[in-house]
């Protein structure tokens, strides 16, 4: 099947693609917590959360949800780069998207047609390392529909680029994207994909805000995507259309939406076979029902969804 997920292609535009991320050093980031007496170098984002989000601590393990950095120095300069992309991106500026980017990235078409498309909200800022010329951005983020409510809850992804400073300019020259870890504060449940079978959470949820640590006990790698239904949607008889739309929607990123009352809230990246993942969303889940489906790894597009691999649940 056609991916339904089409953010989640390599674009190269500098805070859109799904890959993994890497961990860096502090390298002088000039980071601090917000409202912290504590010296800056006693409270280094990448020192005290070593390496997060990323797919390689134990548990998978982010800051807490009051994690908010103070950045100074070089690593301010970075800062108001990378945020001056987004609102270009935001505002569907192409020009200052190209410029605020090395040579080897997206092109003005691609470029255009992510902006015309999908909207990046930012959640927060985890690390800026900058080491001379060369500094890394490690963050979270939501890639969403141009038309979805602002008050949708989404998931979130876990993201690391590089930029490199030409003159007086910093630019974006890549960005690679990963599951995030889960707030260290936040509940965390057991969700189970298995090969050709349904997926697999615990009888009771949390009455309270949580996140799923997610196991692939598959053959391959795989990912999963989830979508606010109504209450009285026959699940196995949507199936089809999900597909019908995923299709449409490799060759036309413009193509049909989802039926009044079904709300796409995201996606995770790919997870590998027998490897953990999380599914972690930008607020509390309100009330209501939801699906979450299996879809095939990214590069293997003309796949259809997985026979069996989804389940429904519902926050009360």
């Amino acid at each position: 099947m056609a991916r339904i997920w089409i953010a989640s292609r390599n674009l190269r535009t500098g805070a859109v693609s799904f890959t993994f991320v890497l961990v860096v050093g502090a390298c002088g980031s000039g980071a601090h917590r917000a409202g912290s007496n504590e010296p800056r170098a006693a409270v280094s984002s990448t020192t005290e959360f070593q390496g997060t989000p990323t797919l390689t601590i134990p548990g998978l393990v982010a800051p807490p949800r009051s994690y908010k950095p103070v950045f100074t120095g070089a690593a301010a300069e970075v800062e108001r780069a990378f945020r001056a992309r987004l609102d270009a991106f935001e505002r569907k500026d192409v020009a200052a998207a190209i410029v605020s980017q090395s040579s080897t990235g997206a092109s003005r078409a691609e470029l255009l047609g992510f902006m015309n498309t999908y909207r990046i909200r930012l959640y927060r800022i985890n690390a800026i390392a900058v080491n001379g010329n060369t500094a890394s951005i490690e963050y979270e983020n939501a890639i969403v529909g141009r038309n979805l409510k602002a008050n949708v809850i989404t998931t979130l992804l876990g993201q690391r680029e590089t930029w490199i400073k030409h003159g007086e300019r910093w630019q974006s020259v890549s960005d690679v994207s990963s599951s995030p870890g889960l707030p260290s504060d936040l509940a965390s449940v057991t969700m189970t994909l298995r090969d050709h079978a349904p997926i697999l959470l615990p009888a009771r949820l949390p009455k309270t805000d949580f996140g799923f640590l997610v196991k692939n006990t598959g053959a391959a790698a795989k990912g999963l995507f989830i979508l606010g239904i109504p209450a009285d949607l026959n699940v196995a008889s949507f199936l089809p259309v999900i597909e019908a739309i995923g299709t449409e929607r490799q060759t036309n990123t413009a193509a049909s939406e989802f039926p009044d009352g079904v709300l796409e809230m995201g996606a995770t990246a790919d997870i590998p076979a027998h490897k953990d993942g999380t599914m972690v969303f930008s607020g509390r889940l309100p009330k209501g029902r939801y699906l979450l489906v299996s879809r095939s790894a990214e590069g293997a597009r003309d796949q259809p969804l997985p026979a069996k691999e989804y389940t429904d649940f519902t926050i009360n």
